[in-house]
Order: C-alpha cells, then structure tokens, then sequence
C-alpha cells in the first residue's frame, strides 16, 4: 500500500467520489490515480458504484477497504509519534 492509495481510502471513506473528484482533491494527474483505483479494486478495497454521463465513474470504499485503513492508521499514528520524538529531539521543537 502506498500513500497515494491510503489518501484514496482516507477520501472515499468521507464518501464516494469520481476519479475526476479524487484528482481535483490529490492534484495528481488522471493516470497515477486510475492506476491506483485498479490496483485498489483488484484488492477489494474500492468498488464501482456508478457510471457518470461524461464516461467517469463513482468509486466508494468497500468493508474490507475501511478495515485495511484502519490497520494503517494505527501503524502510521504511531510512527508519527515515534517521529516527533526523534525529530524534536533533534531540532529543539
């Protein structure tokens, strides 16, 4: 999992969005996110909910794509604290 995905997950947990939407939110190109959303969708983290007029899709996080989320924020939280220790330490903050 990387941080683009997770920052998809984290989006579609708020609600479903477009690819469109996902790109105005990340300001990633078309591409890079499409490529993510696959690979998020072979997983079962995301699925197609609708198909959008202008040939875009709605995409929404699945259970077991709010789970895995879960799983990485916990990992993540706690490495930012590990972080702010090692770097406050170092920089006087």
């Amino acid at each position: 999992m990387n941080v683009l995905q997770l920052a998809i997950l984290t989006i579609l947990s708020e609600d479903e969005r477009s690819v469109n939407e996902l790109r105005e939110y990340l300001g990633i190109d078309k591409k890079r996110i499409i490529k993510s959303i696959r690979s998020l969708e072979k997983k079962g983290l995301v699925e197609r909910k609708t198909y959008l007029g202008e040939g875009d899709v709605i995409f929404g996080i699945t259970e077991e794509g709010i789970q895995e989320l879960y799983k990485y924020y916990m990992f993540l939280r706690d490495l930012i604290k590990e972080m702010e220790i090692s770097v406050c330490t170092r920089f006087d903050c």
